[in-house]
C-alpha cells in the first residue's frame, strides 16, 4: 500500500498545475493547497463515512471540487473519493439537509481500468449538480485517468481484489461479509436481552440486535425486524423506522459514532459497539433497497 501512496505522490508533484488544483492524496505537503489535509478529511466525513466505511479501507485520492454556500460558508465535496476498494462518485450537495449518498464502484481482481474509466466519468457527468468550469473538468478527468492507472494494477499485483464481486443474497451471509458478527446477533444468539427489548416495546418480529443492558437500567439499542429498524437510547423512547422509510431517506452516520440517522429519524446503537456503526449503515441501506434478503 505504501508504494501506492508514493506513486500517488509523484505523480501529484510532477503534474501539470490544473490537475494539482483538483487532486489530494496523503502526502506532508501539497504543491498548490496548504489545507490537503482538512480536505481530505472533508471528503471522508462527507463522501465515504455516508455510505460507510468497509473493514480495513483506506483512502488513496480525492479528486474534486467544492460546493460553497455563501450564507454559512459550508463546503460540500463533489467529485471522486478513491480506496483500495473502490471508487465513490459525489454528484451531490446541500444546501439545507443531507446530500444524496454517493455511488459506489467496486474494484475486482480483473478490471480494466481503461474500460472502468468511462463508465465512472459518464454517471458523474449525467447525475453531477454542480456547475464546475470546463477546465477543472478536464483537470478532474485527466487525474481520474491517471490515478486509476497508477492504483489498480498495483493492487491487482498484490492478488488484494476479489476475482469478482459476489454480495450474499441474505442478511446472515451479509453480516459476515461486512464484519458483523460479533457485534449485530440473531434473536437465539442473544435471546435474553432481546427478548426484553420485544417485550418492553411490544414487538414480535425481532430477528437481529446490538442492545446492552446495564447493571441499573433497561435493555437499549438498536433491533432489526422484518419491517424495519427500531431503537432505544437509555432513558429515552423508542423511535422506528420502516425499510421504505430508510429507502426514501438512506442511513448516513449521525453526529457521534454510536449515532444514526435512518428514515427521518435518530437511532442509536450501544457504545462499545461504535466500530461496527458503517458496516451497520451499508447493511441497513442494502436491506431497505431489496439488495440482500431479511429471511430465506
Amino acid at each position: 500500500m505504501k508504494n501506492i501512496e508514493n506513486s500517488l505522490g509523484e505523480y501529484l508533484h510532477t503534474a501539470e498545475k490544473t490537475i494539482q488544483e483538483v487532486l489530494f492524496v496523503p502526502v506532508d505537503e501539497h504543491p498548490v493547497w496548504e489545507d490537503h489535509s482538512d480536505i481530505l478529511e472533508l471528503a471522508s466525513k462527507q463522501i465515504l463515512q455516508p455510505v460507510g466505511i468497509l473493514p480495513d479501507e483506506n483512502i488513496f485520492a480525492y479528486i474534486g471540487v467544492h460546493s460553497q454556500t455563501i450564507i454559512t460558508g459550508k463546503r460540500d465535496s463533489v467529485g471522486f473519493l478513491i480506496t483500495n476498494f473502490r471508487i465513490l462518485t459525489q454528484t451531490d450537495f446541500s444546501i439545507i439537509g443531507t446530500a444524496e449518498v454517493a455511488e459506489q464502484t467496486l474494484f475486482t481482481q480483473n478490471i480494466n481500468p481503461q474500460e472502468l474509466l468511462p463508465k465512472v466519468w459518464e454517471s458523474f457527468i449525467a447525475k453531477n449538480k454542480l456547475s464546475i468550469p470546463g477546465e477543472q473538468l478536464l483537470a478532474m478527468h485527466s487525474a481520474l485517468k491517471n490515478v486509476l492507472e497508477i492504483i489498480v494494477p498495483q493492487l491487482q499485483q498484490l492478488h488484494y481484489l476479489p476475482g469478482e464481486i459476489v454480495k450474499s443474497d441474505y442478511i446472515t451471509g451479509r453480516i459476515k461479509e461486512l464484519g458483523l458478527e460479533k457485534s449485530l446477533k440473531a434473536y437465539e444468539q442473544d435471546e435474553k436481552r432481546l427478548k426484553k427489548f420485544a417485550e418492553k416495546y411490544n414487538l414480535s418480529d425481532i430477528l437481529f440486535g446490538i442492545v446492552d443492558k446495564p447493571f441499573f437500567g433497561g435493555v437499549y439499542g438498536l433491533v432489526i425486524t422484518q419491517n424495519g429498524i427500531v431503537s432505544r437510547d437509555l432513558m429515552e423512547d423508542s423511535f422506528s423506522s420502516t425499510w421504505q422509510e430508510i429507502k426514501n431517506n438512506p442511513a448516513t452516520l449521525g453526529e457521534k459514532n454510536d449515532v444514526i440517522l435512518a428514515g427521518e429519524k435518530r437511532h442509536i446503537i450501544p457504545s462499545h459497539a461504535a466500530d461496527a456503526v458503517h458496516s451497520l449503515i451499508i447493511l441497513m441501506n442494502e436491506l431497505a433497497n431489496g439488495e440482500i434478503k431479511i429471511q430465506k
